[in-house]
């Protein structure tokens, strides 16, 4: 079967978490761009967003955020924590989580941000993977800044039907 028919028989929609990692807006000191934006776009082509939160860049924390979004959504998707900083534990937290790791969303993530800002993109980590629990969960860890959010949710909505179909049989 192609990937194509494969797409065809895939979900339509699917319900989502949105987590935004970010000290600064953690404490209201920055307005949450990335996360607003993640929202919107996957809400216009008709999914849902079922939960919304904003942690610091704690390990308890976004570990404490994504088992209570993993509860009410099929796809749970993060932004920030994905860099090289100290502070920057997303990656740490959730990666032992995942049953399969999705490599190829971060290479071809990194690929289209090389295309944008060159050999910058050397400096993220984001990944994606596959959680399974009562029923398989896909995560993707995005970077914070609202131009990589943008260029993750392009691949998300087009491939996210499709690993959740996979990922289920």
């Amino acid at each position: 079967m192609s990937h194509e028919e494969h797409r065809a028989k895939a979900p339509k929609k699917f319900k989502f978490a949105v987590i935004t990692v970010s000290d600064t807006a953690s404490v209201g000191k920055r307005e949450d761009l990335s996360g607003y934006y993640i929202i919107e776009e996957l809400k216009k082509v008709g999914n849902e967003n079922v939960y919304y939160k904003i942690v610091p860049d704690e390990k308890l924390a976004i570990l404490k955020a994504v088992l209570e979004a993993l509860d009410k959504a099929d796809v749970v998707i993060t932004t920030g924590g994905t860099g090289v900083t100290r502070r920057d534990v997303t990656i740490e937290t959730i990666k032992p989580l995942f049953d399969k790791e999705l490599v190829g969303f971060g290479e071809i993530f990194r690929l289209k941000s090389f295309e944008e800002i060159g050999t910058a993109a050397v400096l993220t980590r984001a990944t994606a993977g596959i959680i399974r629990d009562k029923e398989s969960k896909v995560v993707f860890c995005l970077p914070g800044s609202l131009n990589a959010v943008k260029i993750g949710v392009e691949i998300i909505k087009r491939e996210a039907y499709h690993i959740l179909k996979h990922a289920r049989e």
